[in-house]
């Protein structure tokens, strides 16, 4: 979303926590609404080495649930414009180990 020619509601979210060593690196990020940046923190979806958008099947909802998460379930991460800047393995691996709830979802 934009307001005028400035995007809003973007947030910068680790892949791999601060917290936990993650560096502040364009690899180490996603650029994220606060929604779902709030989501993958707390491990209802993660991404696979593919950098597949994958839902966790503890996640569940009700009316949005489809809308703001479930649609999302196999489709590939919108990419960075440069490969140089595509999310690092390592740190997907990381997130997938340590945050990512329950096991992925069937699609």
């Amino acid at each position: 979303m934009n307001l005028g020619l400035q995007p809003v509601a973007l947030e910068a979210a680790h892949i791999k926590w601060h917290q936990a060593g993650g560096p502040d690196l364009e690899i180490n990020g996603l650029a994220l609404c606060s929604l779902h940046h709030k989501l993958f923190d707390r491990g209802a979806f993660t991404l696979s080495n593919n950098l597949d958008i994958l839902v966790s099947d503890d996640a569940h909802g009700t009316a949005g649930f489809h809308e703001w998460l479930m649609r999302f379930h196999g489709e590939k991460l919108n990419f960075p414009q440069r490969q140089t800047y595509y999310p690092s393995e390592d740190f997907t691996r990381w997130h997938v180990k340590e945050v990512f709830q329950g096991e992925y979802r069937d699609s």
